[in-house]
Parts: C-alpha cells; structure tokens; sequence
C-alpha cells in the first residue's frame, strides 16, 4: 500500500464504511430473493410496492455512492488505485464493466432512487437504467466490483499483519476476479 495521507486515510475509512453499508444492504437483498427474509408487508404482491424492488432501487442507488465519478464524491476506483497502484490492471478490469453503466445509474439515483422527482414525466429517465442495459450485466459488474473490494481489504489487511498466505490467497481471488470481468466484457477470451 502507498504512504497514507490524513485525506487519503480519512476516504478510505469512509469509503469502507460505506461499502460494509453495501454490503448489508446487498445480504438484505438477496435473502429478500431467496426467501431467507420475508417482510410481512407488502411481500409478494409482485409491484412496486414489494419490498425487494424496494431494495433493489436502494442496492441501484447506493451502488453508485460508491463509483460516482466526481471530485467531492466516493470513487471506489480512485481510492483503490491510491492505496493499492499495484492492482491497477484488476481495479481497471472492473472499473470497464461498470463505467457503462455509471450515467444511467447517476440518472436512476437522482430521480428515482434517493432524491426523487415531482413528475412522472422527470422520473423517467430513471427508467433508462433497465432499458439501456442488462440486468445481468450489471450484476456481474456489482459482483466483481464487491468481490475485487473484499480481496484488496483482506490483501491490505495481510500486507499489515505479514500474512503470506493470506496474501498468496487475496492475489489468486484479485486475478480470477480481473480475468472473470476481461471475460465478461468480451475482452478475454475463456
């Protein structure tokens, strides 16, 4: 890991704060999927009431928390390459899968997400989102992009305590995460 600074330290703990955030919100989500979490209201009345399209316009939103592409913003990108330049060929392997989607996911935030909108007529681009891109590609992007986030955490964690294997395991999963989303974009062949 690079020399840490008191800004870079300071957004790193945030981002990780808000990625142990995503995190739960994720388990929710797909315990919500496979019935490990029932609501007791609204579950399975298959709208926009059910709560797992609720968490879905959440996991949407918060996701892009995460990778907004701004100065005064979280990047998880921007982050990882300060504290891990090493990685840089796996952080930009994800990075490709969900910069594709990131316009559409600002979009989805704003207007239907967190801030909301006044109209039918300005919520819609939200929409935009399901209608420009697949769902499972852009499941596979927010796997890779929490996969590659645990494996730098647990790499940064054993570089700390001189964990060998450890960290011989953290660079097996960080290389099969970056050749699973080369693959997956098309760029690799299997």
């Amino acid at each position: 890991m690079n020399q840490p600074t008191a800004k870079n330290t300071e957004e790193l703990t945030i981002f990780v704060e808000r990625e142990m955030h995503f995190l739960n919100l994720w388990t929710v989500y797909t315990d919500m999927l496979a019935d490990k979490y029932i609501p007791t209201l609204g579950v399975r009345d298959h709208s926009l009431h059910d709560p797992r399209t609720t968490m879905m316009l959440v996991i949407y939103a918060y996701f892009y928390s995460l990778v907004e592409d701004s100065n005064d913003g979280v990047n998880a990108f921007r982050v990882w390459r300060e504290h891990f330049p090493e990685e840089d060929q796996a952080i930009a392997a994800v990075e490709a899968q969900v910069i594709p989607f990131r316009d559409d996911l600002r979009v989805f935030r704003n207007r239907l997400g967190f801030h909301g909108s006044t109209s039918r007529a300005h919520e819609a681009p939200g929409f935009d989102l399901f209608g420009a891109h697949s769902g499972f590609e852009l499941l596979d992007a927010i796997k890779n992009f929490k996969a590659l986030g645990a494996m730098l955490l647990k790499k940064g964690l054993a570089t700390r305590k001189s964990d060998a294997a450890g960290l011989n395991q953290a660079r097996e999963h960080i290389d099969f995460i970056a050749r699973r989303a080369r693959q997956q974009l098309g760029t690799l062949t299997p």
